[in-house]
């Protein structure tokens, strides 16, 4: 499940955002469901922030008792790896500047926004960022390691019985000896003539 979380001080925006983004297939997020939780207060929002963790934050840029900057600052603070966006209808540059600078924004989206392109951004960024957050791990979504040389061991020992260890060189891949083989070489290979 994706969690996002949106703020605004305007509800006709919070219910339009949501409209927007809950009609999102889930087959665009990897079979995921999308929980939405929408806030009218900055306060509120962070101090939910102190209890839940959401994969995306959506912010409003102006609003009357914390700018969206701020806001996302302090969720920076206390959710470092989800991903924020400023949804504004002021195109500022040095405050877009600001923003991305302050609260080291994933996207800046203008108002009044396009329905398509919106959704577009949302799937991209959660999908991106669970991807991401997957190969630092090391975990391919399933909970399985990528990297991990018993279960590739496993796998090559089904495949191939008889292999006992598995060497690795520094890139990963997998070294095989041919002396480890005990195998008679064909007695008719050097009498076998090249196929013009």
């Amino acid at each position: 499940m994706y969690r996002l979380l949106l703020l605004d001080d305007e509800p006709y925006i919070l219910n339009a955002l949501r409209r927007c983004l809950t009609s999102i297939d889930a087959r665009d997020l990897d079979g995921e469901a999308l929980a939405l939780e929408v806030f009218t207060s900055p306060e509120a929002a962070i101090a939910r922030c102190d209890e839940q963790d959401f994969d995306l934050v959506v912010s409003d840029y102006r609003m009357p008792s914390m700018d969206g900057v701020e806001f996302l600052s302090r969720i920076m603070e206390m959710q470092p790896s989800a991903p924020r966006v400023i949804i504004s209808a002021y195109a500022d540059r040095d405050a877009i500047i600001a923003a991305i600078n302050e609260a080291h924004l994933t996207r800046f989206i203008q108002k009044p926004w396009d329905d398509d392109e919106l959704r577009k951004s949302v799937v991209a960024i959660l999908t991106g960022a669970r991807n991401k957050a997957q190969k630092t791990s090391g975990n391919d979504g399933a909970g399985r390691m990528l990297d991990d040389p018993g279960r590739q061991l496993r796998r090559l020992e089904q495949e191939c019985p008889g292999i006992t260890q598995l060497d690795q060189d520094e890139d990963g891949g997998i070294l095989l000896s041919m002396d480890e083989f005990d195998f008679e070489p064909d007695a008719h290979a050097a009498d076998a003539k090249p196929i013009p």
